[in-house]
């Protein structure tokens, strides 16, 4: 009975689903996740609102976009790590906070106003992307013998980084997305690393994220295996390549193409729910 009971909103969805619409998802996500894949993001904002569309529940929809992000993002995971890109030392230290915040956070995600999360969230990743775009910072250089040392933080930097995991991990759990947009420019100007290392080492802390969330709505027979079969491959195909495309270009570029990134999720974000009322039946 409880098995039945839940694979009620999997029958109902590939009732509803469009197989045509979810193929043009599907290439949607491949171009999408080529372009964030090679910046270390997911950009899932745009085809979850069109897979509650097709599905036509959005428990469904979200769910089945997090587990799409979540198989994309372990391949560019394990694209960043072959060529090593992924710093374990900030994998541990941010993603394992992050990963057990989401998963506990979710649990209470009903009882938040996730429109003003979202807002917040949205204008921030607007604001990042633009000072990034016209911040002139000089080329960092290697300490010469005669430099005077550099100042300690105030605070340590792993707390810094269990905090920041934690908190965005938490969020994200409530507003159900990864957050890498958000993470990915607090690691190249705070934790000191290089921009590609910061850009894989961001995809693999967000494959721990939404592992954990993942789990859970798999669990709870959330996910819709047609939409998944349907959407994930080519999510997964375009994560390979996008992957592969960070090590050939420039950190200079590499810290562009994350600013017009960010600026655009901002904007989406900001529009996600207008995308919505009009995709409604």
């Amino acid at each position: 009975m409880l098995l039945s009971a839940r694979a009620g909103p999997w029958r109902e969805a590939c009732l509803t689903a469009d197989p045509l619409f979810l193929a043009l998802i599907a290439v949607v996500s491949l171009l999408l996740s080529y372009i964030g894949t090679t910046v270390g993001l997911v950009l899932g904002q745009l085809r979850v609102a069109l897979l509650i569309y097709a599905l036509g529940s959005a428990t469904v929809g979200a769910a089945t976009s997090l587990a799409i992000s979540t198989a994309g993002t372990l391949i560019g995971t394990l694209r960043h790590a072959i060529d090593g890109r992924v710093q374990l030392k900030l994998l541990l230290s941010v993603g394992l906070p992050s990963a057990a915040a989401a998963f506990l956070s979710a649990r209470y995600a009903q009882h938040v106003d996730q429109r003003l999360l979202k807002l917040a969230i949205a204008v921030t990743l607007i604001l990042t992307g633009l000072n990034m775009l016209v911040a002139k910072r000089p080329p960092e250089r290697e300490a010469a013998p005669g430099d005077p040392p550099r100042k300690s933080p105030r605070i340590s930097p792993m707390l810094a980084e269990v905090v920041v995991g934690a908190v965005l991990g938490a969020i994200s759990g409530l507003v159900g997305l990864l957050l890498g947009s958000l993470r990915l420019p607090a690691m190249i100007r705070y934790a000191h690393v290089a921009t590609p290392t910061a850009i894989g080492t961001n995809m693999a802390i967000g494959t721990l994220t939404g592992l954990s969330a993942g789990v859970a709505t798999f669990l709870e027979g959330q996910i819709d295996p047609f939409a998944f079969a349907v959407v994930a491959p080519t999510t997964v195909i375009g994560a390979h390549f996008g992957a592969r495309k960070t090590g050939l270009l420039a950190p200079e570029t590499l810290v562009r193409v994350i600013a017009w990134v960010l600026a655009a999720t901002g904007l989406l974000m900001l529009v996600e729910d207008l995308i919505k009322r009009w995709l409604a039946p």
